[in-house]
């Protein structure tokens, strides 16, 4: 007996044994690897369960082309040496026990990735090593980032983690309630990378020091943020909105341009003496979650940068509008180019700091809105400026007109049957994309990738008035649902 129980654990252990395919250029789809490692990857009528780690070898293919579910046990990762790309519209990668996450999706060095389409959810994250990865039309939900040991999660601090090279493109997609950032690289391996068009809500639930994009050093190219939707949730008091920087030395350029950064610890922050960059057009309101005006609260931080240029940007409602420290230099407006920053309400300890310069340099910040909705004189313009020398901002000629208007968006039509509807409803877009349902609070209850045309859509939501917001190639279109 004791002899047949060892026989039956050793083959358990033997069907259950990881597969690495055979490095010989084959092109597997699922259904293809399932058939090569069927107790690896176990085909369940429409879905697929992996059991085992999964190891795609340098010279060989897997094309994710069905629109289907893969589950992963506990503790299992899938390891990518070869060229993995998406052509399905609609495939989720989930965890078996969603209580169990298992280690997360790791592109080596020398991979080809393109992942689109696809929903990654309740594990370790996406861990990047290689150059040119894409990831479009995404959504990367409640991945836990903290697990550690030999089981532990593949990208360790953030649902997306890439730690080398450029030609990076993120766009379209979404990074919801993961457990530290949504996106990152390392301190020191140089990273370029697009950042477009996507949305972040109420990451880092750990509640640790982490924004929910935290990039570092960008090299001899660029970090390029645009048109990006980055809202904390409030709850969670530790976690920032951008971060730029370069801590560990070496160049680092950046682009942060267009997005609206919304309730978190601070909003854009930037340190590092071998940076220079551009922050433009954004709306930056309510970073103030933490509401410590010593650990942080600014719209815009920045550190010992370079030159830094400051234009068009909102900022409302935080501690401190921008804030430059340890010599960082910054260009806020000049005679012939100016800021057109606006300024309202950015207060700390009663007082309303505009801005503040704490280096001894002399700083243009010339052609702004220091008090908006105020006709102001240099007095009151004073007052909301500060300085640890004074006379070193030259603020004059100032503006508080109108507003600025902000760019319109591309829409694209959405519409929504029976509304009100008994959280049972049908969604007709014109273009696939991604949607997030938001309560009237702002908090994110539902996510979905969807598809062009009529979408049959099921949620479990409490009656009340809701808010589909739709995104697709850079369009964004809302509409109004009804839970009865």
């Amino acid at each position: 007996m004791k002899k047949m129980t060892l026989f039956f654990v050793g083959c358990c252990a033997f069907l259950n044994a990881q597969f690495t395919s055979p490095g010989n250029g084959t092109s597997y789809t699922l259904t293809s690897l399932s058939a090569a490692a069927p107790t690896v990857l176990v085909k369940n009528g429409t879905d697929y369960n992996l059991t085992a780690d999964l190891t795609l070898s340098a010279t060989d293919k897997l094309l994710i082309d069905e629109n289907t579910t893969l589950k992963v046990n506990s503790g299992v990762g899938i390891f990518v040496y070869g060229e993995y790309k998406t052509t399905a519209t609609n495939f989720t990668i989930t965890a078996s026990d969603i209580t169990a996450p298992y280690r997360g999706i790791r592109f080596e060095e020398g991979s080809v990735a393109e992942m689109k389409n696809t929903r990654v959810e309740y594990g370790g994250g996406v861990r990047v090593l290689t150059t040119g990865f894409l990831m479009d039309n995404c959504i990367l939900y409640k991945n836990n980032n903290s697990l550690s040991g030999s089981t532990g999660s593949l990208a360790s601090s953030a649902a997306l983690a890439l730690f080398q090279g450029g030609g990076h493109v993120v766009k379209n997609s979404q990074f919801l309630e993961n457990s530290r950032a949504g996106i990152n690289s390392g301190a020191s391996g140089a990273v370029s990378i697009d950042i477009i068009n996507n949305y972040f809500y109420g990451n880092n639930t750990d509640n640790g020091n982490y924004p929910q994009i935290n990039m570092g050093p960008a090299g001899v190219d660029s970090t390029r943020v645009i048109n990006n939707e980055i809202i904390g949730n409030r709850a969670i008091t530790k976690s920032g909105g951008i971060s730029v920087s370069g801590l560990l030395g070496g160049t680092n350029r950046f682009r942060i341009e267009g997005n609206t950064v919304k309730d978190n610890r601070y909003g854009i922050t930037h340190q590092g003496a071998g940076s220079s960059g551009i922050i433009r057009n954004n709306i930056i309101e309510n970073n103030n979650t933490e509401n410590n005006p010593n650990l942080g609260g600014s719209g815009i931080s920045l550190t010992g940068t370079q030159k830094v240029i400051v234009r068009d940007n909102q900022i409302r409602g935080n501690l401190w509008g921008i804030t430059i420290l340890s010599n960082a230099v910054i260009d806020l407006g000049t005679d012939d180019d100016h800021g057109n920053n606006i300024f309202k309400n950015n207060i700390n300890a009663g007082n309303t700091v505009a801005f503040f310069n704490n280096t001894p340099a002399t700083v243009n910040a010339i052609g702004n809105c220091w008090r908006e909705d105020e006709l102001s004189n240099d007095a009151m313009v004073q007052s909301v400026i500060g300085s640890v020398n004074p006379n070193t901002v030259n603020f004059k000629p100032y503006n508080c007109a109108e507003t600025l208007a902000v760019s319109d968006v591309s829409k694209s039509k959405l519409s929504v049957y029976p509304n009100p509807s008994k959280n049972h409803f049908f969604l007709e877009t014109e273009n696939a994309g991604n949607i997030v349902i938001q309560d009237i609070s702002g908090k994110v209850v539902f996510s979905s990738i969807v598809n062009k045309g009529r979408n049959e859509i099921n949620t479990n939501l409490q009656s009340g008035v809701y808010i589909i917001t739709q995104q697709s190639e850079g369009k964004k279109s809302n509409t109004k649902l009804i839970i009865k």
